[in-house]
């Protein structure tokens, strides 16, 4: 079914005004959003925004030490205030809202830098898991950082607000936070030497779709007729849905869910302690119709609950660590590129860094670089044209940072060793955000010549110059050979791949061919799931993976 925009509109205006009237009814008592609470970090040297409710017609005071703004309250009792700009300090500052009747006071505030922690699994994946931990968790106590989870919830219609509290870092909190997240703002805690307040919005086997608006997914074509269209009747008559999923629930589908959820918990149990387990999952009674509370795989549901919420709390920027969802998804770079100018335009503080994660090597080493087994190298192709095509976008190079030597498919997904990926992100940061003069990135493919029975590659972000490297020694990737370059492949005109010869060449070219291929036309590097390659720069980051033969 095709929905016209006139008709998404109108639907999106009337799902709105559901919203405003469901949760901004009038009331006489003072509230603030969750994420207003104490032990919150504020965004230093922008304007503080406090938004909250209150009795219809009430005048709202604000103040945040020296710092005050009124405001008005609406007829839904809806109020938004903004001072002026606040600058970074470690020192704890109170937070006080009056209407004249009611005041809430937020305690132990920290004026610092805000990011977004957001993705899915890996994203989520805690730091009381990671290899390490214990050493780690002995030295978390940082009072000048803190946390907040969102709590996992969905829904059709965007929300003012979610659940979540502000957390102060300390061994308990950071264990179950993402780890990938307490690592970065670790090392931003320690180079930019201000507070540092992370945001937790993620959820496992999340897939991208789910993150972004219907309004961005209705703006481009594409997107709309793959993610909207064959979900529409749920968005045009959601009570109609609402039964069917119910029932759906009450024939077996609520003791399916309540299976499904031990059945993973006891895997996991299981897998950590190295037992085996194979008792099979759990048999879904019937497909599960679709609806909102599809928390992973219904487009817009977690936008709508996890990142609505925050849109009018400034933030420094966002980190992104997602895409094995939609592995096999077509459209993926159309759809990150989307969701990327989708967040930027809903926060309305300008271009904010989004720095993501593309995907690390996973599972068995393929030692032949000609080995036609693709896995995610497209997702981190579909990476790589999304952040080329949105401005201050950093692409975080893990080819080296996977996991391959474990049985299980499953905990390849999740490579415990996340502490590198985060210290990446952080370089990223000190480009994209904090102005470094930094090397943030791989080296990445600018051309490529042929020059005989040869094809020479020139790359970008080579720093002082290529170099044969190696993983950083706690990456779960084994270390490659030194010797020589691997994880070339080349073809001539009939693509038919064969391993190739590799040598560096002056500061930032490589030269590659091979005796079987007198006639050379496209090359490739690291193009498989798992590829052994070694291509660094001189600041140790590796080259990301690429291929010339996409006509």
């Amino acid at each position: 079914m095709n929905i016209p925009t006139r008709s998404l509109a109108l639907i999106s205006a009337l799902l709105l005004m559901v919203v405003a009237a469901h949760s901004q009814e009038p009331s006489s008592k003072l509230k603030l959003p969750s994420i207003l609470s104490d032990h919150m970090v504020i965004q230093r040297d922008v304007p503080l925004r406090v938004w909250g409710w209150a009795k219809p017609g009430t005048t709202v005071n604000v103040a945040l030490g020296q710092v005050t703004a009124t405001a008005q309250s609406d007829g839904n009792g809806a109020w938004s205030a903004t001072t002026g700009k606040v600058s970074a300090s470690g020192s704890p500052v109170e937070l006080v809202v009056s209407d004249g009747v009611d005041t809430i006071t937020v305690r132990d505030v920290l004026v610092g830098d805000v990011w977004v922690c957001s993705g899915q699994s890996n994203m989520a994946f805690p730091l009381g898991e990671c290899q390490g931990a214990s050493g780690e968790l002995a030295e978390a106590n940082r009072p000048q950082m803190r946390f907040f989870q969102i709590a996992h919830e969905s829904s059709g219609v965007p929300l003012p607000d979610c659940k979540g509290r502000w957390v102060v870092c300390a061994p308990e909190s950071a264990k179950s936070f993402s780890a990938v997240g307490y690592y970065f703002g670790r090392d931003i805690l320690q180079s930019q030497k201000v507070p540092v307040g992370l945001i937790g919005a993620n959820l496992g086997a999340s897939k991208a779709e789910v993150w972004l608006s219907r309004e961005a997914l209705a703006e481009n074509p594409d997107l709309q007729k793959a993610y909207l269209q064959p979900v529409a009747a749920i968005f045009e008559q959601p009570e109609a849905a609402k039964a069917a999923h119910d029932q759906w629930l009450a024939e077996g589908g609520a003791q399916y869910e309540k299976d499904r959820k031990q059945w993973y918990m006891d895997r996991f149990a299981a897998l950590k302690k190295n037992e085996p387990f194979d008792r099979p999952a759990p048999a879904q009674p019937k497909p599960e119709p679709p609806y909102f509370t599809a928390q992973t795989t219904f487009p817009t549901v977690l936008f709508n609950a996890k990142i609505n919420p925050l849109v009018n709390f400034p933030i420094r920027g966002a980190l992104w660590y997602q895409g094995e969802s939609n592995a096999n998804d077509p459209l993926y770079d159309k759809l990150l590129a989307a969701l990327i100018t989708d967040w930027r335009k809903r926060w309305q503080i300008g271009d904010f860094p989004f720095l993501i994660v593309q995907l690390p090597n996973k599972s068995k080493q393929q030692k032949d670089a000609a080995e036609p087994v693709i896995g995610w190298a497209t997702v981190r192709d579909r990476q790589m044209k999304a952040h080329q095509a949105v401005p201050n976008t950093g692409l975080i190079p893990t080819i080296d940072l996977g996991s391959t030597n474990s049985p299980d498919e499953n905990r390849n997904l999740h490579p415990d060793e996340k502490e590198n990926i985060a210290l990446r992100l952080a370089l990223a940061a000190g480009h994209f955000a904090y102005g470094e003069n930094v090397d943030y990135g791989g080296p990445i493919i600018e051309s490529a010549t042929v020059t005989g029975n040869k094809i020479q590659i020139a790359f970008r972000h080579a720093g002082d110059g290529l170099k044969i490297g190696q993983p950083p020694k706690s990456s779960l990737t084994p270390q490659p050979p030194t010797d020589e370059l691997h994880g070339f492949a080349i073809a001539g005109k009939d693509k038919k791949f064969v391993a190739a010869k590799a040598a560096i060449e002056g500061t930032d070219k490589v030269l590659v061919w091979s005796e079987a291929i007198p006639d050379p036309a496209f090359v490739r590097y690291g193009w498989q799931m798992s590829p052994v390659v070694n291509l660094y720069s001189s600041a140790g980051l590796p080259a990301f993976p690429f291929r010339t033969d996409t006509d």
